[in-house]
């Protein structure tokens, strides 16, 4: 493993286009040797967060499919860090947690957090493949757009801040990935 992409974006390319992952945008929120764990942030779930998780006040908030693996994964992505105890700091300004007790606090805060139901995840050296492969480019992780409420426009956005051509085809066609 030459690099972590952990604290980064993947964007998928569009040549992903009947796929779980078309036109979506995973943090990496875990990346070694042994493979690599990441969260679609802009892959929302039509229920709320108090329809899949008992004992949550009732609330409009919004869940998120992390990934088609393990829909008993339930993690949440926040900006809180002075939380007795907010979680796994992934990059400044974004902390990974899993508690019950965290996802309670979070909803009576100001805080900014995302839930996620399930995760996509690699295999040691699965990931390097797929990048090698041109299914993903690659961008630093952003707090922003992590809790974007532009979500359909996050894949986009994305490939506006990988720029070059990635900018170009975003900003001057329908579909960027596929010319």
């Amino acid at each position: 493993m030459e690099e972590s992409y952990k604290g980064k974006f993947l964007i998928a390319n569009s040549s992903i286009i009947t796929d779980y992952f078309h036109n979506t945008v995973i943090f990496i929120v875990e990346h070694d040797r042994v493979g690599a764990l990441g969260l679609v942030i802009n892959k929302q779930l039509p229920q709320s967060i108090s329809d899949l998780i008992k004992g949550v006040p009732e609330k409009d908030l919004l869940m998120f499919s992390g990934g088609p693996v393990d829909g008993s994964f339930i993690s949440i992505l926040h900006d809180n860090a002075s939380l007795k105890d907010p979680g796994t700091e992934i990059i400044p300004g974004v902390f990974m947690g899993r508690s019950f007790e965290l996802l309670l606090s979070l909803i009576e805060s100001n805080a900014r957090f995302r839930v996620f139901q399930g995760y996509s995840g690699w295999g040691s050296e699965q990931l390097e493949d797929e990048i090698n492969r041109k299914s993903w480019a690659i961008v630093d992780g952003d707090p922003d757009m992590i809790y974007s409420s532009d979500i359909s426009g996050v894949w986009r956005e994305a490939l506006k801040r990988k720029g070059g051509i990635y900018r170009y085809f975003a900003e001057h066609t329908k579909d960027p990935m596929l010319n």
